[in-house]
């Protein structure tokens, strides 16, 4: 199921439709902030911290697509079907499955509450829009050994996951009203 055929819930909304040739294209600066926050931990190979939250990026980008702001386990599964694939670059490398990256999603904590009903990712899009407010990066440290070994396949999904964003992004996102009206709002709460 693509996330352009996902029926959106259009029922007592408060939010303002936009024709989609009138959506604004560009960047958002939260989301990107985010995007950056995961890979700089990445980088810094601060899995437990860089792991959770790129692991509610599918639930984030699901309920940002929606009118409701929901997301459910199969909302999950569905979008990262449709988005997570190797880099074009690299067509041979392989990605974790769509229910390998739930079930971590799982082990990890995240929306533990949406694998049984469908609902609004309160967590994730608190810390989406959080992340934007606090821009202070965590000390540098070097790798400790083995700590590779025990990254238990968060390298591959956080890799996966970002790329997956980025396309889901620039190539649909970027110019859908309601994902763009969702981002504002988000950013205006206080």
């Amino acid at each position: 199921m693509s996330i352009e055929s996902h029926q959106r819930t259009e029922t007592h909304s408060v939010l303002p439709h936009v024709a989609p040739g009138n959506a604004r294209r560009g960047s958002s600066r939260m989301l990107e902030g985010y995007l950056g926050d995961i890979d700089y931990l990445v980088r810094e190979r601060l899995w437990d911290e860089a792991a959770p939250l790129a692991l509610a990026l599918p639930h984030i980008c699901v309920a940002l697509a929606r009118t409701d702001l929901a997301s459910s386990h199969e909302d999950y599964l569905a979008w990262c079907e449709e988005w997570v694939r190797p880099p074009e670059d690299e067509p041979s490398k392989s990605v974790p499955s769509p229910e390998q990256l739930y079930r971590m999603c799982e082990a990890h904590g995240v929306e533990r509450e949406l694998a049984r009903v469908a609902g609004v990712p309160l967590n994730s899009l608190r810390q989406l829009r959080l992340r934007r407010l606090s821009r202070a990066a965590p000390p540098r440290r070097g790798v400790l050994p083995g700590e590779l070994a025990s990254a238990r396949g968060e390298p591959e999904a956080c890799a996966a996951l970002l790329d997956a964003v980025h396309g889901w992004y620039g190539d649909w996102a970027a110019e859908d009203a309601i994902v763009q009206t969702n981002l504002a709002r988000l950013a205006v709460l206080r």
